[in-house]
């Protein structure tokens, strides 16, 4: 079994998400001792923005390749070997401004084409995820309550995008734990974050 992890926050220090996908792993490990585990650290080093130039070369057929085609989808193809190669990806993601980082935005434009990770049907115009028999779990931090269904709820462009996208490239298994901010403050703040840090510790003995 393969452990993909997707650190997505630019703090190195200080990061909510980075502190308890750590934790989590550590206790998923301690249940999976056999398991191998790869981090890929969009914080650290976030994948070039796709260009017009990728895109040309992403649109050209296999066989009229070259070199220079080739060169620019070298991070892309690495990053969808990684997918590939895991059965599970934990990813760490901060909410920035009600969405997801840059970063982590640049990686799903790096990793979803088609004919890699997704199939498109020409005849039902419809598409088919490729990335099947994995489990997701999306730790994500933010500075209060999106709740669904409530006023703050509508503006959660974080996580039903991450839904969404990993839906959409065939994983169909997706945990979801939130935790909360320091801008919750004192008594509250503490009381969510151990309400989190408990959950993530029991989904690790059975994710």
């Amino acid at each position: 079994m393969q452990l993909l992890e997707i650190q997505s926050s630019v703090r190195q220090e200080r990061s909510v998400s980075r502190t308890l996908l750590s934790k989590f792993i550590y206790q998923w490990q301690s249940f999976h001792p056999e398991a191998q585990h790869q981090l890929r650290d969009l914080g650290q080093q976030p994948p070039a923005l796709i260009t017009s130039d990728w895109v040309a070369a992403n649109l050209t057929p296999l066989p009229d390749q070259t070199e220079e085609t080739k060169a620019l989808l070298v991070e892309s193809d690495t990053l969808i070997a990684e997918l590939f190669e895991a059965d599970c990806i934990v990813l760490g993601v901060p909410m920035y401004n009600f969405g997801i980082p840059a970063n982590l935005k640049a990686y799903f434009d790096n990793i979803i084409r088609v004919g890699r990770t997704v199939e498109y049907n020409r005849d039902t115009a419809t598409f088919n995820g490729l990335l099947t028999g994995k489990k997701a779990l999306i730790i994500s931090s933010r500075t209060g309550s999106y709740a669904p269904g409530t006023p703050a709820g509508a503006m959660d462009f974080c996580v039903p995008y991450l839904q969404f996208i990993l839906n959409f490239l065939g994983i169909q298994d997706v945990e979801y734990v939130e935790v909360p901010y320091q801008g919750m403050g004192g008594e509250m703040q503490q009381q969510a974050t151990e309400t989190a840090i408990a959950r993530l510790m029991e989904l690790a003995k059975t994710w």
